[in-house]
């Protein structure tokens, strides 16, 4: 019986040595001093009764027994709430780390949008230039090709000038060796003719100035622009 209760109380000391290094340095250490119980004879009494065969170890095994499984009992639920607390803690910092990693994902995420941003913002700026150079480019071909043909236009103008001229000298001398009434007759078809002609130059230079316009914009809608003189 003895020797029964010898190995539980050996096995008990072990455990609770060993769940005591597991709890030493942390807050759930229970408040125990350290295990230095033992089962052997002590003071001049149980050592004289036990040179004689006399001393009986079994009642003080059973407490030491008792004392170390409230012990146990200590170091098990001190046990438990250190695991509960560490794995609470790791769940912690889990979530923090994620929340650190979303935060630096979205950091970088925001970044490449900005930098998208920043990129689109530059291509339209280059683009608006360009399209305002193109504009200016097309408007200086016009403008320098209408210049071109202003010469032709005038020319063209000043002939029918001439020929009208020509034509109302003529008529006048012609006029004046006819009757009254004749004469009335070829004044208004003088005029009638005059006024033919001043038109037939303004078509001229209409339809000139709108060829210049429908290739400045023709240009401008290819983005090629070379300018075209007119001989």
């Amino acid at each position: 019986m003895s020797a029964l209760l010898q190995q539980q109380v050996d096995a008990l000391l072990q455990r609770n040595l060993a769940a005591r290094n597991q709890l030493i340095g942390t807050d759930y250490m229970p408040d125990l001093s350290p295990d230095t119980l033992q089962a052997g004879p002590q003071g001049f009494g149980e050592g004289l009764a036990n040179v004689f065969g006399l001393y009986d170890a079994q009642p003080k095994l059973e407490s030491i027994l008792k004392e170390r499984e409230g012990r146990a009992s200590q170091y098990t639920r001190a046990l438990k709430d250190l695991q509960k607390a560490t794995k609470a803690q790791t769940k912690a910092e889990a979530k923090t780390e994620r929340a650190d990693l979303k935060a630096e994902e979205a950091a970088d995420t925001t970044g490449v949008i900005n930098r998208e941003i920043e990129i689109a913002d530059r291509l339209g700026d280059i683009q608006s230039r360009l399209q305002k150079e193109a504009s200016q480019l097309a408007l200086d071909q016009s403008i320098q090709q209408t210049q071109a043909l202003f010469p032709y236009s005038d020319e063209a103008g000043r002939r029918g000038t001439e020929r009208a001229l020509d034509a109302s000298q003529r008529f006048r001398a012609f006029k004046e060796q006819l009757p009254s009434s004749i004469q009335a007759i070829m004044a208004s078809k003088q005029q009638q003719m005059a006024s033919a002609s001043n038109a037939f130059a303004q078509e001229a230079l209409a339809i000139a100035n709108q060829q210049q316009a429908a290739t400045g914009f023709g240009q401008l809608g290819t983005g090629r622009y070379a300018g075209r003189r007119i001989a």
